[in-house]
C-alpha cells in the first residue's frame, strides 16, 4: 500500500482500459486535461450531419394524428392534431394531465388523439410520435404497471391490421409540440377547429403541408 505503487496500478489499469478501449469520450467529460497524462489521447468526434425532416401527408381516404407529451417542473401535458390527406387541419387539441411521467404523457396525447378521431367518426389512422419508447410499448408491450390501463386501452381502439404507429423526429413534429407546451401552459382541455387554428399553429401546418422540411442536427 506504498503510494508510489498505488499510483503505479492506477496509471497501468487506466492505460489497459484505454487499449482495450473500454474508455471512451464520454468517459473523460470534464477531466479532458489529465487524459494526455495516462498516455490517453482523446480526439473529439464529428458530429452527425445535419439531416432534413419532412412529414409527410397520409394516403387519401386515411387520417393522421401527430402528438406529443411535454413534462416540464414535474407537470405534464400533452397535445395533438388530425390531418387529412392533403394535410388540412381537421382537428387539434391540447391536453393538461398534472403529476405524471413523460412516458405517461406521451402515450396519454397519442390516446386523446385516438379518443377524438374516432369521435369525429374517423377511420384509418395513421399514428406519429417522436417517442420511440413509447411506440414500442404499443406495438411490442412491455413499460412499468403504470401505464399498462392505457397501453390497452390504445390496443383496444386502434386496429393494428388498417391502423399504422411510426415514429417521427421532433423537428418534424413542430406542431404537436407546439400544442402540448400550450396544454402546459393553460392547464386544462382544449379543442381547435381548422377555422380557430391560431395563426402560428397555422403557418407550421402549411409548412407541413407544402412540405417544406426542417432541419434536425443544426
Amino acid at each position: 500500500m506504498e503510494p508510489r505503487r498505488i499510483i503505479w496500478r492506477v496509471y497501468h489499469t487506466i492505460s489497459l482500459l484505454h487499449t482495450g478501449r473500454l474508455f471512451r469520450h464520454i468517459h473523460w467529460r470534464g477531466d479532458m486535461d489529465i487524459a494526455p497524462l495516462f498516455g490517453v489521447i482523446i480526439t473529439t468526434p464529428s458530429p452527425p450531419p445535419p439531416t432534413l425532416v419532412f412529414w409527410h401527408t397520409p394516403p387519401v381516404g386515411s387520417y393522421k394524428i401527430n402528438t406529443d407529451g411535454c413534462v416540464k417542473d414535474g407537470v405534464a401535458s400533452g397535445g395533438g392534431i388530425i390531418r387529412d390527406s392533403s394535410g388540412q387541419c381537421i382537428r387539434a387539441f391540447f391536453s393538461f394531465y398534472g403529476d405524471c411521467t413523460i412516458l405517461e404523457a406521451e402515450l396519454r396525447a397519442i390516446l386523446d388523439g385516438i379518443i377524438l378521431a374516432q369521435r369525429l367518426g374517423l377511420s384509418v389512422l395513421w399514428v406519429e410520435s417522436d417517442s420511440t419508447l413509447a411506440i414500442h410499448c404499443i406495438t411490442k408491450g412491455g413499460g412499468p404497471w403504470h401505464i399498462q390501463a392505457t397501453l390497452r386501452h390504445i390496443r383496444h381502439l386502434l386496429a393494428l391490421d388498417k391502423d399504422t404507429i411510426t415514429h417521427i423526429f421532433r423537428e418534424g413534429n413542430q406542431v404537436a409540440d407546439l400544442l402540448a407546451s400550450e396544454g402546459w401552459d393553460r392547464r386544462y382541455y382544449y379543442e381547435y377547429s381548422s377555422q380557430d387554428l391560431p395563426r402560428r399553429h397555422r403557418s407550421l401546418v402549411q409548412i407541413d403541408r407544402f412540405g417544406l422540411p426542417t432541419v434536425r442536427g443544426l
